[in-house]
């Protein structure tokens, strides 16, 4: 039986999105009959996947929260990854050593050391622009890293097409494997658990019940759905909301810039829910609302909101649209005005709802974002680079 190291760095936190991409991961290699060793760091909820044995490296001081991009604390971090990761190579024969973002670097690393196959698994890229400062050097030395990895590990995993034009202009576009997020939870919603989430965030008869989430930041868009309540309650009073993550401290402050704008006891501040109690809220709610500005990748939640099948109200920007469309989605300008009457439209219009969400489960199974698909992605990667001399 093959036997795989997996790596990553990221804290593992189930209300974050990205953080599911780990997840997934090791339930396919799982299910494709591998053996999992999983490397990583003493911070956050570590997935618990049966069939995979866990390593931590040690727990050192300031290290629970890392700043975005290379820097000293991070070096010191990963140096300690790529040495258990060698001393675990060292002793187990691994198949092949798969290593996600700045772990990518170090599966190359310890893939040379020990002679073992590598993938590397690139979602994100850090710009200029965020890192100021002395980080600067230590930016310059990672992406020297990078790029060395990129151009030499026996495969690249990308979770969009944009892993292709990378290894294009590396010369080595045959190495790049696209395998698409899927949905957090891809499991029905129990019965028991859609009556909680009525229970919860309905608390009347006959009203209509809107759900956001996202974090607080102009990122997301948020802003752009908070501007929109006061017009769809000023149609629909009875209209409720419901606003999934944020931190306390930005959760208090928003209760209060809505209750000054007299329309606080409309809106639910659930914070950062598990993904089981997110699809039961997502089940039951009549419209899903997705207002983020930035990006290019489909957002794991728009993914989420597609297999709930309720209907959704998206902003008309370049990281919905690489899932959404006319046929699956109800897109509107990126205003709050367009987005408030979108949500109306919705709420008034139960037969174009249904149809809508209809479609959306359907666009899944087109675009490849289902577990079986993700399997069979990953499976054909590794099978082409055991198969590489």
């Amino acid at each position: 039986m093959s036997r795989i190291l997996f790596i990553t760095s990221k804290p593992y936190y189930p209300w974050e999105g990205a953080c599911h991409r780990i997840r997934h991961n090791l339930e396919a290699l799982v299910a494709l009959e591998h053996t999992v060793d999983l490397l990583t760091v003493p911070v956050g909820q570590t997935p618990r996947v049966p069939g995979v044995n866990v390593f931590y490296v040690p727990r050192i001081p300031f290290c629970s929260s890392l700043p975005e991009g290379p820097s000293v604390r991070r070096f010191i971090l990963d140096a300690l990854m790529l040495f258990k990761a060698v001393y675990l190579a060292g002793r187990t024969p691994y198949t092949l050593i798969h290593g996600i973002d700045d772990c990518g670097v170090l599966a190359w690393l310890a893939g040379r050391l020990t002679k073992t196959p590598c993938v590397f698994e690139r979602h994100t890229g850090l710009s200029h622009e965020r890192v100021k400062g002395p980080r600067r050097l230590w930016l310059g030395f990672y992406r020297f890293l990078e790029r060395r990895a990129l151009k030499k590990a026996d495969a690249v995993i990308g979770n969009d097409t944009g892993v292709i034009g990378l290894l294009d202009r590396l010369g080595r576009r045959s190495r790049a494997c696209v395998i698409p997020d899927i949905p957090a939870v891809t499991e029905e919603v129990p019965v028991p658990a859609r009556n909680l989430a009525q229970a919860r965030f309905r608390t009347g008869p006959g009203q209509k019940l809107v759900t956001c989430v996202g974090s607080f930041t102009r990122f997301q868009g948020l802003d752009l759905f908070f501007n929109a309540l006061p017009r769809v309650l000023a149609a629909a009073p009875q209209t409720r909301f419901a606003v999934v993550g944020g931190a306390a401290a930005e959760i208090l402050r928003m209760r209060e810039a809505l209750a000054r704008a007299g329309i606080g006891e409309s809106v639910a501040f659930p914070g950062r829910m598990q993904p089981s109690e997110l699809a039961a809220l997502l089940a039951v709610s009549d419209v899903l609302v997705s207002p983020r500005r930035a990006g290019a990748a489909a957002p794991i939640k728009v993914l989420d909101y597609l297999h709930s099948g309720t209907p959704i109200v998206a902003a008309d920007t370049p990281a919905n649209r690489a899932v959404l469309s006319p046929d699956n989605a109800l897109i509107t300008r990126p205003t709050p005005e367009a987005l408030a009457d979108g949500i109306l439209k919705l709420c008034n219009s139960p037969g174009l709802g249904a149809e809508l969400g209809l479609h959306g489960r359907t666009t899944l199974i087109q675009e490849n974002r289902t577990p079986q698909a993700f399997r069979t992605a990953l499976r054909r990667c590794y099978a082409y680079v055991l198969a590489t001399p």
